[in-house]
């Protein structure tokens, strides 16, 4: 293994090899549905092919010894000597994971773990009674079949064909001579006998060659060579395209960020000069910058499909062990976002689409019973509204029931009968984002310990976004995830405490009102507004934010109160003043204020002063005990 070669070939290795694994991953899934389709067996055949090349190159032999035998298989199947089966596939995928395993140990440069030995048989075997019938059907014919006459006319042309090629190499010396360079068919006949068993090279002696024209290539083959070889270079020189390092992309994005700091700030200043000449420069400022960053953000943007090609195998694996059949259908996967969001959102909707398979479609009895086809189906949608994405993972199985959800959230002691009676069916839904909310009675590898949906609720939190559960009875449940296209710049809204700034992002905020605060209520100790006839939960952020400062804002007639919407449930804020909406960068706190309840970070704002960005759910999962999230 030579991980000491120059680096800039391993990354290359590296990021060639992430592209066809993940390519692989999909191609197999779909060959199961389109056993007949020779191309995607002759795409699957050269993508092993060229993993196996790059990873020879670098002396990785386990690896290689891997993508040698399932080349082989696809070869095979390739020439019909077998075909595809549910067996292959399940013998392909576990080759495929221990591939995956040794490319994980490569890019940590850690030793190749050792291949195990029932793979490896299991792939020996991969076809071996359809080979064997093959066998003792072409073992059944004799030699006797052929005549005597046939077979001395076989004997002349033979002779024929020596004579002419002899010739033919004496003609061709100089030009022989001329050809230094190996062959690609011969570079590849050498990789097969280096690495044709993982062992070495092979112990078989080469067979006596019969035909000797076939080893010298013919003056119009060599110009058909030579013009390939230049259409290559030539496209290679024409391409356009370049890779940057990830690292590189974020410092360019945080300078564009401390740019839009910089146009927030004169923006502020230019409201109170009048100079007319010092306002229009300050607008089209504001109109470069905004170009620039939406063309910062654009390097940066991936499409979903990154994450939705690891769902077709999720699915296959799952619904074979709980033995249900689902189909699953894949939309948007072009949709655009942030890289670190398409990184983050993978483990979450994974586990979305697991708990769809597992809690959501029903086995194909129970479908069937209930008027249902046996195939359940499962909709993996994406699309861009404005500046978020919107996901959503949709089924067409049980359904949930709000009252089974109340009964199960009062027997483990989640809420009070009092208080689930007084849940709506959409807030009833949300209840198994509660830790330790769990349907299931029996714990297995797949769920039933009640850990799981509200991880997911966390991390989509952290991305600033939102996330909502429709539901009903016996048609299925749909599961919408909004989060932003990006986390660099994040918009929000600035408002005042007490004199401090601090900063809401408005992807949580519903609406915004000045009311009469003399019109409140409590409600089981809790303070309540009426907004449009229903009761909102109503709390100051004087008293959590900057509880030591004398809460004039408690003696007001008249407040701004910011209506922020956790799931469906809306919740009052009330501040003392509204300073406006600002595109921020989020810069994350020292290491003495990390980890402060409800603050996510801090930016400057427009006037040069410092404020903290809230995080509005973990603020009140903080500091309001009463309410529940």
């Amino acid at each position: 293994m030579a991980y000491d070669l120059d680096e800039n070939i391993l990354q290359d290795f590296l990021i060639e090899a992430s592209e066809i694994l993940e390519q692989l991953s999909q191609e197999l899934i779909e060959l199961e549905k389109k056993p007949d389709d020779d191309e995607l067996l002759n795409s699957i055949f050269r993508n092993f092919h060229t993993l196996k090349g790059g990873a020879s190159f670098l002396s990785l032999t386990e690896f290689v010894d891997l993508c040698h035998r399932a080349e082989n298989i696809f070869d095979s199947l390739r020439n019909r000597k077998y075909l595809v089966s549910s067996s292959v596939i399940d013998a392909i995928l576990k080759t495929l994971d221990a591939i995956n395993e040794q490319f994980d140990c490569i890019k940590n440069r850690k030793p190749l773990i050792a291949v195990n030995q029932k793979l490896l048989n299991e792939l020996s075997h991969v076809g071996s009674s359809e080979l064997e019938e093959k066998k003792q059907i072409t073992n059944s014919g004799t030699l006797d079949d052929i005549s005597q006459e046939k077979y001395e006319k076989l004997l002349n042309e033979l002779h024929s064909d020596n004579t002419d090629s002899l010739n033919a190499i004496s003609s061709n010396d100089s030009e022989l001579e001329k050809k230094n360079e190996i062959i690609d068919n011969e570079f590849e006949q050498l990789l097969d006998e280096l690495y044709g068993s993982g062992k070495g090279p092979s112990s078989k002696k080469a067979s006596p060659v019969v035909n000797q024209k076939l080893l010298v290539p013919s003056k119009e083959e060599i110009s058909e060579s030579t013009n390939k070889i230049l259409k290559f270079h030539t496209k290679q020189s024409n391409d356009k395209t370049v890779r940057v390092d990830t690292l590189t992309l974020d410092s360019i994005m945080n300078m564009v960020g401390e740019l839009v700091l910089v146009r927030n700030r004169l923006s502020s200043l230019a409201l109170h000069d009048n100079n007319e000449d010092i306002s229009k420069a300050i607008s089209n400022l504001g109109i470069v910058t905004a170009d620039l960053q939406g063309a910062v953000m654009k390097t940066r943007m991936q499409p979903i499909k990154k994450v939705f090609a690891r769902f077709p195998r999720v699915v296959r694996d799952l619904s074979r062990n709980l033995k249900k059949n689902i189909a699953l259908e894949m939309i948007g996967e072009n949709t655009e976002l942030d890289k670190n969001l398409v990184e983050a959102l993978s483990d979450p909707l994974i586990h979305l689409v697991r708990n769809s398979i597992d809690h959501g479609i029903e086995v194909p009895k129970d479908r069937i019973t209930l008027g249902k086809v046996p195939t359940g189906k499962i909709i993996l949608s994406a699309s861009q509204e404005g500046d978020h994405i919107e996901l959503s993972i949709t089924d067409d199985g049980i359904g949930m029931d709000p009252n089974k959800l109340r009964t199960i959230a009062i027997e483990r002691h989640l809420l009070d009968k009092v208080t689930a009676s007084r849940l709506t069916d959409k807030e009833c839904f949300n209840l198994i984002f509660m830790p330790g909310f769990s349907s299931k009675d029996e714990v297995s590898d797949i769920s039933g310990r009640g850990v799981g949906m509200d991880v997911v609720k966390t991390a989509i939190n952290a991305l600033n976004g939102s996330i909502n559960i429709d539901s009903k009875i016996g048609r299925g449940t749909k599961i919408i995830i909004s989060v932003p296209l990006t986390l660099a710049i994040l918009p929000t809204l600035i408002i005042g405490v007490a004199g401090y700034s601090f900063a809401l992002p408005l992807t949580n905020i519903d609406e915004i009102f000045h009311l009469d605060l003399t019109c409140t209520n409590v409600v089981n100790g809790q303070l309540t507004i009426v907004v449009r006839n229903k009761s909102i939960p109503l709390f100051y952020l004087r008293s959590w934010l900057v509880p030591k400062v004398m809460p004039v804002t408690l003696n007001k007639k008249y407040g701004h109160i910011v209506i922020v919407k956790i799931g469906t449930q809306p919740v009052g804020l009330v501040v003392d003043t509204l300073i406006g909406q600002e595109e921020v960068v989020i810069k994350p706190l020292d290491s003495l204020l990390q980890g402060t309840p409800g603050v996510v970070g801090a930016t400057i704002a427009s006037d040069g002063n410092i404020a903290l960005i809230l995080d509005i759910p973990d603020l009140l999962k903080q500091y309001a005990s009463v309410f529940q999230i």
